[in-house]
C-alpha cells in the first residue's frame, strides 16, 4: 500500500477512462492513497542534522503520543528549535484501518516485550509469559491501540493533587484534556463544553460500530438491572454502561502522529530523527546537556541541547533511559556496573490494568451464514471505497464501569468492561483477538472459537481499574540494545484478584435478565486445558480461568512517578522536573502516581499538553520567550 505516491493519487482521480474496469482501478488507487504515506509525516532529518552539528533548544526522546503533542506545542514558539528522535519509523498504511487493530500487536511496529515468568498469571500465554506491546513507530502506541477515548474519574486526579502534586485535580486538568479535542459540533451542543471541546487537533468521533442492535440489547440489559446507560459515556458520572468513543475520523485511525505532527510536518524548526535509539542521556556534572543515540547503521552520535531534554519514550523506555545514565536505585545500578549520579526509585511503581477475556456469553442467529470466499475482499473494497463497512470501526461496544466491591452505593468504578461482539462463523476474528491480540496459545484458541462456530458472542472482556499490586522496570544489562525485564507483579496482592473474579456476577446478572434470555443469551463456561481439574463454575474454576486467560491492556504507568522531593517513592516533581538532575524532565505515562480509571492514551495526550504549557511558564519565567 505504500508503494503509491502522490502522483499516483492524483492521475487516479483526474483520468476518464472509457472502461469501468481502468476506472475502477483507478478509484481503488486514489482510496488507498488516502492511508497513511511518509510524505504525510515530517521527514526525517537525520543527515542534516549531523552534517550541520546543530545543537537544539530541546530535544524530546520518544516519538509516540505524548512526544507527538509536545513536539507540536513546543514548535508554536518560533525562536525554539526543538528535535523529536523516535526509534521506530512513519506509521504505514494499515495502521489507518481502525479493523485491523488486532492484527496488528506482534508485528514490525511492535517491541513484543516478554514479561518475566510469573507463577499464577498468564499461564495460558505462549511461554506462559505475558506479552506487552509497545509502538516502535512515529506516534508510539495510539498507532497500535483500540483508540478508545476515556478521561478516568475526578477521584483519579484528586488522589494525584492529593499527594502533594499541585495543579493536578481533576478540574485543574479538564483544560488539558479539552485543549486537544475536536468533538463533533453535536456532540459538544447537546452536552456541553465542559468535557469535550471543538477545534483541536486530535478528532474523537462515535465508534459507529454497524451492528447496533446487538449494542441495543447489552444497554437495555444494562437498565433492567438498575444501572445508568451513560450519554455520552465521558462525563461527571463514572458508573455505568455507555456508547465507545474513539479516536478515529471517517473511518481511519487519529492516531497521534497523524494529529498533532502531520499539520505541522512543514514547521522548519520541528526537526525529526527517526529509527534512532536513544541511548543515554548527557550530564555534565547534574545538569542535562543532551543525548547520545544509536542510528539504523550503528552509527552513535551525540546531540546537544541547550535548554532541556525531555523524555517521553513511555513507562518502559523513560526508566530504562534514565537507569542506563545513572539516574536511578543505586543498589541495581550498581549491579549493572554502572555509576550512580542520582539514586532515586526509577522502575519501580510499574502498574497496569489487568483484562480478562475468560467468559463469553452466546447467543445463536439463525440469520447467519458463513462468510463468502471473497469476505476479506469484499469488506475491503467496501472500506477503500465508502470507508465503511467491518474495517472502519471495530466491535468493541459498549463500554461499562462497575463498582464489584460497592454496588450498593457506588460513585466510582473498580471494573471496567470492553464488550466485544464476534458473529458467528468468524473464527478469524476469534484468532485475532485470542492468538494475535492476547498472545495465548493455539490449545486455548481452539476452545475459544468452538463456541463461534455454532454462536455469535459477546466476550466482556473485565479490567481491574485500581490495582494494588505494583510491579518493576529492571535493566537487563548495561547494554542499550537489550531490552529491560519487566516484573508485572499481576495479583501480588490478593485484593486484586478477589476483585476481578467479582466480576463475573455482573457478567451472570446480565444474562439472567429478561432482556438477554428473550434473545436466547446464554453464559458460556470455556473448558480451559489447564483448568480440567476444577469444576465449572465453581470458586476454584473461576480462579483457575483467571490465572490462565487475564493478561495486560498494555496500560503501563508510573515508573517515573511524580511527586514531591521529600516523597521517597517519587522520580519527578509536579512540574515534571527529575529530582536532582538540571534541565531534565519526564513527560509521559510513567509520571501516573496511580494508574487511572480508563484507558490510558487519552490521559497521555493530558499529560503532554500540561507538560508543553509548564516547559513554556518555566522558560517564559527567565524571560526567555514571548507567547
Amino acid at each position: 500500500m505504500n508503494s503509491c505516491m502522490s502522483a499516483s493519487c492524483m492521475a487516479a482521480v483526474s483520468q476518464t477512462p472509457a472502461s469501468i474496469f481502468p476506472q475502477l482501478i483507478q478509484v481503488l488507487l486514489a482510496s488507498q492513497c488516502m492511508l497513511s504515506q511518509s510524505n504525510n509525516y515530517p521527514a526525517d532529518r537525520t543527515e542534516e542534522i549531523l552534517s550541520s552539528n546543530r545543537e537544539f533548544d530541546f530535544i524530546i526522546a520518544g516519538g509516540g503520543t505524548a512526544g507527538s503533542v509536545l513536539a507540536h506545542r513546543l514548535t508554536e514558539v518560533e525562536d525554539w528549535n526543538v528535535l523529536l528522535i523516535e526509534a521506530g519509523d512513519d506509521p504505514v498504511a494499515n495502521n489507518d484501518v481502525p479493523g485491523l487493530m488486532f492484527s496488528l500487536v506482534g508485528g514490525s511496529q511492535d517491541y513484543g516485550y516478554k514479561v518475566e515468568p510469573q507463577e499464577g498469571i498468564c499461564q495460558s500465554s505462549n511461554d506462559k509469559q505475558c506479552r506487552w506491546s509497545k509502538g516502535k513507530v512515529l506516534g508510539g502506541s495510539s498507532v497500535l491501540n483500540a483508540m478508545v477515548h476515556l478521561f478516568g474519574n475526578e477521584r483519579d486526579y484528586n488522589k494525584w493533587s492529593e499527594l502533594g502534586n499541585e495543579g493536578w485535580s481533576y478540574e485543574e486538568v479538564l483544560p488539558y484534556f479539552r485543549k486537544s479535542l475536536n468533538c463533533p459540533w453535536e456532540h459538544v451542543s447537546k452536552f456541553g463544553s465542559r468535557h469535550c471541546a471543538t477545534g483541536g487537533p486530535m478528532n474523537v468521533r462515535s465508534y459507529n460500530y454497524t451492528q447496533s442492535s446487538v449494542q441495543d440489547v447489552v444497554l437495555d440489559a444494562v437498565r433492567e438491572l438498575g444501572l445508568d446507560v451513560l450519554e455520552p459515556l465521558i462525563g461527571d458520572r463514572y458508573v455505568g454502561f455507555g456508547r465507545t468513543m474513539g479516536t478515529l475520523d471517517e473511518g481511519r485511525r487519529m492516531s497521534a502522529a497523524r494529529a498533532f505532527l502531520s499539520p505541522i510536518k512543514h514547521r522548519k524548526n520541528l526537526h525529526v530523527m527517526k529509527s534512532a535509539r536513544v541511548d543515554t542521556i548527557l550530564l555534565k556534572n547534574t545538569r542535562a546537556t543532551g543525548i547520545r543515540v544509536t542510528l539504523k547503521d550503528n552509527r552513535s552520535v551525540d546531540v546537544k541541547a541547550s535548554r532541556e531534554v525531555i523524555l517521553s519514550a513511555g513507562s518502559i523506555a523513560s526508566p530504562q533511559i534514565l537507569m542506563l545514565s545513572g539516574i536511578g536505585p543505586k543498589d541495581h545500578l550498581t549491579e549493572m556496573g554502572i555509576r550512580t549520579v542520582v539514586d532515586l526509585p526509577v522502575g519501580e511503581n510499574l502498574q497496569d490494568h489487568v483484562s480478562w477475556i475468560g467468559t463469553q456469553i452466546a447467543f445463536v442467529n439463525e440469520s447467519a451464514s458463513p462468510p463468502s470466499p471473497n469476505f476479506m475482499q469484499d469488506i475491503a473494497y467496501e472500506y477503500l471505497i465508502n470507508r465503511s463497512g467491518d474495517l472502519a470501526t471495530l466491535a468493541i461496544n459498549p463500554l461499562g464501569f462497575v463498582n464489584v466491591n460497592h454496588p450498593q452505593s457506588p460513585k466510582y468504578p473498580d471494573i471496567q468492561f470492553h464488550v466485544v461482539h464476534i458473529s458467528r462463523y468468524r473464527t478469524f476474528e476469534v484468532d485475532a483477538l485470542t492468538t494475535r491480540f492476547f498472545d495465548l496459545n493455539d490449545e486455548v484458541a481452539t476452545e475459544m472459537r468452538k463456541t463461534v462456530v455454532e454462536s455469535n458472542v459477546l466476550v466482556p472482556v473485565a479490567v481491574l481499574l485500581n490495582p494494588e499490586s505494583r510491579g518493576a522496570i529492571k535493566l537487563r544489562s548495561a547494554d542499550p540494545a537489550d531490552q529491560v525485564r519487566i516484573y508485572s507483579n499481576y495479583f501480588r496482592e490478593r485484593e486484586d484478584l478477589e476483585t476481578l473474579l467479582k466480576s463475573v456476577d455482573v457478567v451472570k446478572s446480565l444474562v439472567n435478565t429478561e432482556t438477554m434470555r428473550k434473545h436466547g443469551m446464554r453464559l458460556v463456561m470455556l473448558d480451559i486445558p489447564g483448568c480440567k481439574h476444577t469444576d465449572l463454575d465453581s470458586a476454584e474454576y473461576w480462579e483457575c480461568n483467571v490465572r490462565n486467560l487475564a493478561t495486560t491492556l498494555f496500560h503501563a504507568v508510573g515508573t517515573a512517578r511524580m511527586g514531591p522531593a521529600n516523597d521517597p517513592r517519587s522520580v519527578v516533581d509536579a512540574r515534571l522536573r527529575v529530582h536532582g538532575i538540571e534541565r531534565l524532565r519526564v513527560i509521559d505515562a510513567s509520571i501516573m502516581p496511580n494508574v487511572v480509571s480508563a484507558n490510558t492514551n487519552t490521559p497521555t495526550m493530558m499529560i503532554a499538553e500540561k507538560g508543553a504549557d509548564l516547559v513554556k511558564e518555566d522558560w517564559r519565567k527567565k524571560g526567555r520567550i514571548e507567547l
